[in-house]
């Protein structure tokens, strides 16, 4: 019997939820496999020995998650970070953007929806300079990127996984499973999200707007797009953008709309806004995307 360990680090437990989304098909994974320690699921006090494979998700966000993906490394034969924000920082990883010390006043004492307290000087770990992606802190041997990953890409890894057996994952971006339908139209302005009412049979980008499927690994099934919302970059990086250091979210999406509209690559700079949250927000805690040639999250964050 394979035993599993899941461990839930900075992050909503979104993660955790998705392995249950297995539904009637978590008994294949618990017919050769058993879960030794989940704190989310299981009222767990200590991380075993000798566990077969730790899944970890959520972020490095202060001294006890890091401590904590430590002793994961330490007791276990394979680990897998599991959701972007364990892979490359997720959506936690835009605290990058403010100082811990911004942070913790926004949250304590100058926050307007809520009454001032003093910082907490007990119990509250420490938070770390940054916010950490899981191969920041140690070794890594497996990576299940989305946020939350979805359920059928759940049991296309961890069945094979537990059954002793290499899995087979789609390499593909966002692009390759969405429906809409491409052209190449002239146009000069960058519409916001929120902006007008876009065609539900044509590419957001044909229309002007900044949609991330293009550099955007797809293993979702475009289910945003499918629904008229632009992708919003969640499952991380493309294969194409960690594979190559001269290629990045921001200029791939800039190359891309100026291809489709012929707009200058400098005009459709001028326009995109708020970068960090829009372009790099799931992955702006990531070490791989920050030390990329032509990356600006270097200039975002807050050390």
């Amino acid at each position: 019997m394979v035993t599993l360990a899941l461990e839930t680090l900075a992050s909503c437990s979104g993660c955790e939820i998705s392995i249950l989304d297995l539904h009637e098909e978590i008994l294949q994974l618990l017919d050769k496999a058993e879960i030794v320690y989940a704190p989310v699921l299981m009222d767990s006090k200590e991380l075993p020995d000798n566990i077969d494979i730790a899944i970890v998700s959520g972020s490095v966000r202060n001294i006890e998650n890091k401590e904590k993906l430590e002793e994961l490394r330490e007791k276990s034969k394979i680990l897998i970070a599991y959701g972007t924000c364990a892979c490359y920082g997720g959506i936690t990883g835009m605290a990058d953007l403010y100082t811990p010390e911004e942070v913790t006043s926004r949250t304590y004492t100058d926050n307007p929806s809520t009454v001032s307290a003093e910082l907490p000087s007990e119990v509250v770990p420490k938070l770390l300079p940054i916010v950490h992606p899981a191969s920041d802190i140690t070794d890594v041997d497996g990576y299940i990127p989305g946020c939350p990953p979805k359920e059928r890409l759940v049991g296309d890894i961890l069945i094979p996984l537990v059954n002793d057996r290499a899995p087979e994952v789609p390499k593909k971006s966002v692009c390759a499973d969405c429906q809409r339908h491409m052209e190449h139209v002239e146009f000069d302005k960058i519409h916001r999200r929120l902006e007008g009412d876009p065609d539900p049979e044509k590419c957001f980008l044909s229309q002007g707007y900044v949609c991330l499927g293009s550099v955007t690994l797809g293993r979702c099934g475009a289910l945003c797009t499918a629904a008229g919302v632009e992708c919003h970059g969640c499952g991380g990086p493309s294969l194409d953008v960690i594979r190559e250091p001269s290629h990045d979210i921001y200029n791939g999406v800039i190359k891309r709309i100026a291809h489709i509209s012929k707009m200058p690559e400098k005009d459709v700079e001028k326009q995109l806004y708020d970068i960090g949250h829009v372009i790099y927000g799931f992955v702006i805690g990531s070490t791989i995307m920050e030390e990329k040639q032509v990356s600006l999250i270097q200039q975002l964050v807050k050390k």
